[in-house]
This record gives structure tokens, sequence and C-alpha cells, in this order.
């Protein structure tokens, strides 16, 4: 008595080379969601519930990155609010240089790029990236379950095209 397998060795190779980029491709796409998410509500909230543009530098240097191992996969484009024409290179200055906190890991930073940031959101009481920050660590865990969600239905139909 035995069981007999209707499949080839390089049905079964095919379809576990392919879930690890499958995994990757759901998480990037999670974090970077994530990230544009965060994005907006950062940038896109008038002066009395953030601060108020003086030169929109401030507002133009915030965008997010998303890191696999070291390496920036997704960068947001940091468009220029007003005349902050210095905002978006400070902006992806900050997200180059945390790309290697971030070397073990996949990763999704906001960053608020001008160095008076810290400033406005300590010493004049404006909320930069504070609750931001607060709401993404609140919905990070959803994001990535439903990467996961995604990720399991591909595989999933990539074996049953296979025919495993």
């Amino acid at each position: 008595m035995g069981i007999d397998a209707d499949f080839s060795i390089n049905q079964v190779n095919e379809l576990l080379r392919s879930i690890p980029s499958i995994m990757k491709e759901e998480v990037i796409r999670a974090l970077s969601y994530l990230g544009e998410q965060c994005v907006r509500r950062v940038r896109d909230r008038s002066g009395k519930e953030s601060w108020f543009d003086q030169t929109g530098n401030l507002r133009s240097s915030i965008g997010y990155a998303v890191y696999e191992q070291g390496k920036t996969v997704i960068e947001s484009a940091f468009n220029q609010v007003a005349q902050g024409s210095q905002g978006g290179s400070e902006g992806r200055r900050l997200v180059a240089e945390l790309a290697s906190k971030y070397a073990e890991t996949y990763a999704m930073v906001v960053v608020a790029g001008m160095e008076y940031a810290d400033y406005v959101e300590a010493m004049k009481g404006k909320d930069v990236l504070a609750s931001t920050e607060l709401w993404a660590k609140g919905e990070v865990d959803r994001y990535i379950n439903q990467a996961l969600g995604r990720a399991e239905k591909r595989i999933s139909q990539l074996q049953h095209k296979l025919g495993l």
C-alpha cells in the first residue's frame, strides 16, 4: 500500500522558491500603504490641527520610506508645499541616513526632515509626527495581518495553478 503523488519535484521547488518573494511583496506593499496613510495624516491637516507654515519647508520634508534589510525599497515623493524647496531634499537626506539603522529587518519610517521639527513639536506644542506615530503603531499589526492574508491567498492560487 502506498500514496501516489501526481506532481513533480520541479512543481514543489517552484512553489517553495515563490513563497519568500510573495511574502516580501505583500509586506512591502502593506508598509508602503501605511506610510502613505501616515504622510496624508501629517501633511493634510490644517494649521490649527498641526502648525502654520512659514516657508513650507517643514511640511515639504514630511515623507516615508520602506526599508528591506538596510536598503530603501520605496520612498515617498516629498512634494513641495508653498516655497518649501529645501524640505524635500532634507526629508530624502534623512531617509537615506536612517537606512543603515534597519539593516536586519523590514521597516517603514515617517520623517520630518527639517532640523527644527522636534522644536516645533516640543517647544511650540504643535503636533508634527506624534499623533501619527501613535496611530501607526496601533495599525501596523492589522496592515501586516492583511498582507499575510493576501500572501496566503496568492500562495494558494499558485499551488492550485501548479497542480499541487
